[in-house]
């Protein structure tokens, strides 16, 4: 007879919290995305732009990127961390590299998909050519801020491991350069990449 009212409040209390677990609003009861840290190494092509006011010509190089991010989840819908870049030239435009260290911020503004958009800002470092100011062959490091835009979609291979397919670009504000005794002002650096990461969350 003791036992009856011990049962009966056991059922209360299964009954309120089953209740609750019906009302509670989705967000709570969906996992978070990985959670903790998070890491991504990628790699693709990239394409580099550099003008200046008094450049004659825009110069342009094709290249690879290569990206390794990582950081930590503070939210089900938001990765924060760090980025770097390096921009490596091909073909026509040999041993030029940009590089660029940015803190980034990633959100997915529907959480049930793999959708997301990246943008960051920092520090970004690399050569300036002869081109741009009409120079004799000559080249220039330039350093400068910059920031970054991105789109992505994460594709799951298993619980904390995944692909992502990443479209980008970093544009760089390095300011005035004299190359080869000729002045080049204002000069903006433009990196447009796209590639596959590698992920793990």
């Amino acid at each position: 007879m003791r036992t009856r009212p011990l049962i009966a409040s056991l059922l209360v209390l299964a009954t309120a919290a089953a209740a609750a677990q019906m009302v509670a609003p989705v967000s709570a009861r969906t996992p978070k995305r990985g959670g903790g840290l998070w890491l991504d190494v990628g790699a693709g092509y990239g394409h580099l732009r550099l003008t200046c006011v008094n450049c004659p010509t825009v110069v342009a190089a094709n290249g690879r990127a290569v990206t390794v991010s990582a950081g930590y989840t503070p939210a089900r819908n938001v990765l924060l961390g760090l980025q770097a870049q390096q921009w490596s030239s091909s073909g026509g435009s040999p041993g030029q590299r940009v590089s660029s260290i940015f803190a980034v911020v990633q959100w997915y503004p529907w959480p049930t998909t793999g959708f997301f958009m990246r943008a960051g800002n920092g520090i970004v470092r690399g050569p300036v050519g002869s081109q741009a100011a009409g120079a004799p062959s000559s080249s220039t490091e330039g350093t400068g801020v910059g920031f970054a835009l991105g789109l992505g979609y994460d594709v799951k291979l298993s619980r904390r491991l995944g692909l992502t397919v990443q479209a980008a670009t970093d544009i760089a504000a390095l300011g005035d350069l004299t190359i080869g005794g000729q002045s080049a002002e204002d000069v903006i650096a433009y990196v447009t990449r796209l590639g596959v990461a590698v992920v793990l969350r």
